[in-house]
C-alpha cells in the first residue's frame, strides 16, 4: 500500500487512539475507577469533536456533541462531568452545579471523579455568588 493511502486508512481511528491517550496520562486508575469512564466507539467520536469544539470557543456545538453521546451512553460520569465544565465556563453555574451532581451520583466509588466534581461544584457556586 502506498505510503499516502497508509495515512488516509488510519484517520478514522484518529479519535479512538486519543482518547485512549487521554485516559492513559490521566495516571493509575483502580478498577472501579476506569469502569465508568470507559466510553464506546461512537461516544468516543462525540467526545472528541465537542474536544475541538470547546478549543475553538464554540460551546454550543460542544455541548450538542456531550448531549448526543450522553443520549447514548447516559450512565456516564465522565460525560457528565465534561458537559457540566462546559456549562461552567458557559456560566450557566447552576447547570454546572446540576450536571455535576449527575456525574456523581453515578460514580460513588470514584474518589478522583467525585473530587473533580466536588471541586467543580465549590466553584460554580461561588461564580454564582459574585454574580
Amino acid at each position: 500500500m502506498p505510503r499516502h493511502l497508509f495515512f488516509f486508512s488510519l484517520r478514522p481511528i484518529i479519535p479512538v487512539v486519543f482518547a485512549l491517550f487521554v485516559t492513559a496520562c490521566a495516571g493509575p486508575q483502580t478498577s472501579e475507577e476506569n469502569a465508568p469512564a470507559e466510553v464506546g466507539r461512537a461516544a468516543t467520536s462525540l467526545l472528541a469533536r465537542a474536544d475541538i469544539h470547546v478549543q475553538a470557543g464554540q460551546w454550543e456545538q460542544a455541548a450538542a456533541l456531550l448531549e448526543r453521546a450522553l443520549r447514548i451512553e447516559p450512565r456516564n460520569a465522565w460525560l457528565w462531568h465534561h458537559l457540566a465544565t462546559l456549562r461552567f465556563r458557559q456560566g450557566r453555574y447552576a447547570q454546572a452545579v446540576s450536571l455535576a451532581n449527575k456525574s456523581s451520583s453515578l460514580v460513588p466509588g470514584n474518589t478522583a471523579l467525585q473530587e473533580k466534581n466536588r471541586r467543580l461544584i465549590e466553584e460554580a457556586r461561588q461564580a454564582a455568588e459574585r454574580g
